[in-house]
């Protein structure tokens, strides 16, 4: 819920809050100047809690999740936030261009799905699969394969695990691709339902 908006609606009102109660106390009230600066920094924090506090409630309201729905999702997101962190590192690890355009695939649906439910939380209900499972999955079997691949030694067992490992990894890419059509799901249909009303009133 950290957003670009929320900060600066907390820097905002922090600012006024504190010169409009600073210039208050120093003219209105004849306060000293330090006096009017704590005033300032009070009102400041009140101010920012306040706004941040509306702001919550009218995100949760309007994602239609309670405020412990959200600290869960919050609380997964920010583990998701971390595995695609290494899922990325991954990624310029490779040395092979087939092994790298993979990883560079996987990384962009993972920050896709992650992007998506980040902006609009309810929808991590329609992605599990992706947060418990399919992106542990990718994140592992991402930094094995490269920890093989930029290995010196390359025997028949190594190859073969490589082999497997590429497999494994197109599988789970059509996975994620399921994940983030699951997420999607709900705006599709809703499309498609616009469209057909669209279509009657054409005719």
């Amino acid at each position: 819920m950290k957003s670009i908006p929320l900060t600066f609606l907390k820097s905002f009102l922090g600012i006024n809050g504190f010169f409009i109660t600073f210039l208050v106390m120093i003219f209105g009230f004849e306060q000293s100047v330090p006096s009017g600066a704590l005033g300032g920094i009070a009102a400041a924090f009140l101010a920012s809690t306040l706004g941040k506090w509306v702001y919550t409630k009218r995100f949760l309201k309007k994602n239609g999740i309670s405020i412990q729905d959200y600290r869960y999702i919050d609380k997964n997101l920010k583990e998701a936030k971390v595995k695609i962190k290494r899922l990325q590192k991954a990624q310029f690890q490779v040395r092979s261009l087939g092994a790298f355009k993979q990883i560079l695939e996987l990384n962009r649906l993972a920050r896709r799905i992650y992007a998506i439910v980040r902006k609009e939380p309810k929808k991590f209900y329609q992605s599990e699969q992706f947060f418990f499972y399919h992106l542990d999955s990718v994140v592992e079997l991402s930094e094995k394969y490269t920890y093989l691949a930029t290995q010196p030694i390359k025997n028949d067992q190594v190859f073969q695990s490589i082999k497997d490992a590429k497999r494994t990894l197109h599988s789970l890419e059509d996975s994620l691709q399921e994940d983030l059509m699951s997420v999607l799901s709900n705006d599709i249909q809703t499309l498609d339902f616009e469209l057909d009303v669209a279509r009657k009133n054409k005719k």
